[in-house]
């Protein structure tokens, strides 16, 4: 059964298809059902897309001029156009949902084994000397690695100290 999305107030929604502007608080606020982290989001997701014009909208003032879309959004000017938002919320949804189904979906074996034999053979490679004795890397040990690695990229999921330390044990006994 096709459902449609929880853009609006099903109580509401009747209303909400009689105007053709509405203001940009008025949609999110109903986009989140009054979820303020989500209207955070969404709010500056749709502020982003007035500005890139994937969105139409017209000044409240009724003025023509251009002026960026968060000014305007800020001065309280910005009245964006339903059927416009409408197109633009359900293709957003898509990607989400797309992403977010990429992001939880399980890694194959083989992929998984592919992926544990490069680290461990960078791992290896990073650690050991040419034939002449000439070290490949600055690193001395596995600890360090996995320092630097936590340490410049601190914002990346599953590059924690703990998650590297193990996958990193995997890649080990992968290469045995």
């Amino acid at each position: 059964m096709n459902t449609p999305p929880p853009i609006f107030d099903k109580n509401c929604e009747a209303y909400w298809e009689l105007s053709d502007y509405v203001p940009v608080d008025d949609l999110v606020k109903y986009w989140c059902n009054d979820d303020s982290r989500c209207q955070e989001a969404k709010k500056h997701a749709l502020i982003g897309a007035l500005d890139r014009e994937e969105v139409q909208y017209r000044r409240r003032d009724g003025k023509t001029f251009k002026d960026p879309a968060h000014e305007l959004y800020a001065q309280g000017l910005i009245l964006v156009s339903r059927e416009s938002f409408l197109t633009w919320a359900e293709s957003i949804s898509e990607k989400v949902e797309k992403r977010n189904l990429q992001d939880n979906m399980p890694i194959g074996a083989r992929s998984e084994t592919t992926y544990l034999n490069i680290i461990g053979a960078m791992v290896d490679l990073m650690l050991n000397q040419s034939p002449g004795g000439q070290a490949y890397s600055v690193f001395h040990s596995q600890s360090e690695i996995i320092e630097k690695l936590v340490l410049h990229n601190e914002n990346l999921q599953g590059l924690s100290r703990r998650t590297l330390e193990t996958k990193f044990a995997a890649a080990k006994g992968q290469m045995s």
